[in-house]
């Protein structure tokens, strides 16, 4: 017999105290994990980054803040499915414009922490082995409108 981590249909009764909540809870993380392949994709870049961190020897606090961000990600990544799987199920797999417009505001959601969180980790490593200043000059060049002048003069 299969563990579904939901509850009943319709159910009313209350978790009884904060450990069934918890319980609940990481029993809905942990289905995500399995069922969700974007989920599972966002965990595992989550592991790598973490990894990477350490294999550069990246200090305690970057790797918190690092971690901060991609738990971040994991979270938007989450809500994002949540709100896909509760629209499709509200519109019966039908196509709606709003329904449309609701799916790509959550991936937008989704998208700028992934790319907060892919920066934040470059620019962790990069300076832990490039120095502060030229980790620095090169997320200036590439915030910076492309041009090849400018860009050879800032790394100089």
């Amino acid at each position: 017999m299969e563990t579904n981590s939901m509850r009943e249909h319709n159910s009313t009764k209350p978790y009884l105290n904060i450990w069934e909540s918890t319980k609940g809870a990481a029993e809905g993380f942990i289905y995500a994990l399995r069922q969700e392949k974007k989920v599972r994709h966002t965990f595992y870049a989550l592991i790598i980054a973490v990894l990477l961190c350490i294999w550069a020897d990246v200090g305690y606090f970057q790797i918190l803040i690092v971690i901060l961000s991609w738990m971040i990600c994991l979270i938007c990544e989450i809500f994002n499915t949540a709100l896909e799987k509760a629209l499709d199920y509200a519109c019966d797999k039908e196509f709606h414009p709003l329904v449309k417009q609701g799916k790509d505001y959550a991936s937008a959601c989704t998208f700028i922490s992934v790319v907060f969180a892919v920066c934040l980790t470059v620019m962790v490593v990069w300076s832990r082995h490039f120095g502060k200043e030229k980790a620095v000059k090169a997320f200036e060049v590439a915030c910076m409108k492309f041009d090849e002048k400018e860009v050879k003069e800032k790394i100089g």
